[in-house]
């Protein structure tokens, strides 16, 4: 019995060894086409992205890199210049990391890694873009001759707006919720509309994106707006992610680390409480695009209440204040569509593909992103139809 013992204990002990190798680290992989920092930047995030990796910049040159499945966790550093990069370990949990060795499967995500940062990087090779986060057929050139980085043309703005803002918040995975497919390459290339189109600079964009995006930093941020505010500019709001439906009919967004059935603990994620506040802003006008689905689902038509099917109703969006203009990804039962084909959220996509023209009057373009929506959504199925809204001041121009 004893010997039967030992055997055993001797295989489990060799299976683990052989589960763990030496860790990979990656030094000076070449990037073997000459590309501006920032697309590396764009083409790095997005091939992490594809590979369910969330990413932050955490100075020019670095970027941490989070990947998280069930109970396991992997974390990278990834420095970077216009020649090579390299990707070192910087954190694990329940991978048996032990100073040299670590279990196979966190080599294996950071081989995975690789090929989809090599595979942003080399897009330009077949004619695509690079750093476009997603796109499936990209292949998008800008006017003249560029590559914008993302499946839009950006009209470059000819005045700068400095006195114009932007919090910009996009959100794919969640601590506790099913993803909202990309919620974070929408955001990161509304942001970049913003700054191309709408002329407002860089550092008047507030950026959040998944893990960044916490119930803590959407307050901070949206308060922020308030001390930032100024009445020669305007403010924009771009949020993509979980909204959810109370059941008192009230809607809120839904932060990176909360759930559905606390939301209603976070009185400040209110809509009409944010509209309000917004509304009261000393600035010349409001601009909200909320691409979500606030019909309690996702984007599978699974419950974000977990363990209970709420009897939820919707109160009707109603604003009083003539400052603000809000565009939505629907109406309140509606499904708010991912856009596969294209890399981005299918409401986002037709935004952002009609205003990157430099159309300022929302109310002209809207029948078009309404019908192209509704359109599209229709033809994944009827119970996939979305129809955008816009509620608010619709005379009022963009910029």
């Amino acid at each position: 019995m004893l010997k039967k013992i030992l055997v055993s204990v001797l295989f489990v002990g060799l299976f683990f060894q052989g589960c763990t190798k030496q860790v990979l680290n990656l030094s000076n992989v070449p990037i073997k086409q000459k590309v501006p920092m920032e697309d590396v930047t764009k083409a790095i995030q997005a091939g992490a992205f594809q590979k369910g990796w969330t990413t932050r910049v955490v100075k020019p040159g670095e970027i941490e890199a989070e990947i998280v499945i069930k109970n396991y966790m992997a974390k990278v550093k990834i420095n970077y210049d216009t020649t090579n990069y390299s990707i070192s370990y910087m954190d694990s949990k329940n991978l048996k990391y032990d100073g040299t060795k670590v279990h196979r499967t966190y080599n294996s995500w950071v081989a995975n890694l690789k090929k989809n940062i090599d595979a942003r990087l080399a897009l330009d090779n077949s004619n695509a873009q690079i750093g476009t986060p997603l796109a499936v057929n990209g292949n998008h050139k800008a006017k003249n001759g560029s590559s914008s980085g993302y499946p839009y043309t950006f009209k470059k703005s000819v005045k700068e707006k400095e006195d114009s803002f932007a919090l910009v918040i996009g959100i794919s995975r969640y601590q506790q919720n099913t993803p909202v497919e990309y919620a974070d390459t929408s955001a990161l290339a509304f942001a970049e509309l913003a700054n191309k189109t709408f002329g407002i600079p860089k550092q008047n964009i507030i950026t959040l994106v998944n893990d960044e995006a916490t119930s803590g930093q959407l307050k901070a941020k949206i308060e922020l707006l308030k001390e930032l505010a100024d009445k020669r500019g305007n403010i924009y709001i771009y949020f993509a992610g979980h909204g959810v439906p109370g059941k008192d009919g009230s809607t809120y967004m839904l932060p990176y680390d909360m759930t559905a059935d606390g939301i209603h603990l976070e009185p400040s994620l209110k809509l009409d409480n944010i509209y309000a506040k917004l509304s009261t802003l000393n600035v010349k006008n409001v601009f909200v695009f909320m691409d979500s689905c606030f019909s309690g689902k996702d984007d599978k038509g699974g419950l974000l209440y977990r363990g209970v099917a709420p009897v939820l109703k919707s109160k009707k969006t109603v604003i009083d204040a003539d400052n603000i203009t809000i565009i939505t990804a629907g109406q309140s039962t509606d499904f708010a569509n991912d856009y596969r084909d294209k890399g981005q959220r299918m409401f986002s996509y037709y935004l952002i593909k009609e205003l990157s023209d430099g159309e300022t009057n929302l109310n002209k373009i809207y029948p078009e992103i309404k019908s192209s929506v509704k359109r599209s959504s229709l033809m994944k199925g009827i119970g996939y139809k979305q129809v955008p809204q816009i509620y608010g001041n619709k005379s009022v121009l963009l910029y």
